[in-house]
Parts: structure tokens; C-alpha cells; sequence
């Protein structure tokens, strides 16, 4: 019998509620799987852990940082 191919479904965007609004500053947290990803707004990961209360506070603290530079 021949073995048919097994499509893979698409789960869409991984950024289904994350939105980019030019002027803000804030970071982006995106969940991959169990753990928590924070993103700056150039596109650049700051911190990836597995609470997202500690990712985000740890992420808004290094925008304020990097800000005053």
C-alpha cells in the first residue's frame, strides 16, 4: 500500500495578540511552548524563563535602562 504524505497543520501566527505600535517602547512577551520569551522592539530577545510575571518585570526594567542610554 503506498503511504500517503502527512500534511502538517498550520497553527498560525505565534504573535496572535502581540501587537507593534510604532512609538511604543514596551517589550513583547510571547509564549513558545512552557516557557516565556521578551522581546525589545527591534526584534531582539532580552529574557526567556519559564514565569511570565518574572520575564516581564525583568523585561520592563532593561527598556527603562536602555532608554536613559
Amino acid at each position: 500500500m503506498p503511504k500517503r504524505k502527512k500534511e502538517s497543520k498550520h497553527t498560525g501566527d505565534t504573535q496572535q495578540h502581540e501587537g507593534f505600535v510604532f512609538g511604543d517602547h514596551d517589550p513583547i512577551v510571547i509564549e513558545h511552548g512552557k516557557k516565556f520569551a521578551a522581546y525589545d522592539k527591534r526584534g531582539r530577545l532580552i529574557i526567556l524563563g519559564y514565569n511570565r510575571r518574572i520575564v516581564q518585570e525583568y523585561a520592563n526594567a532593561q527598556s527603562k535602562i536602555r532608554l536613559k542610554r
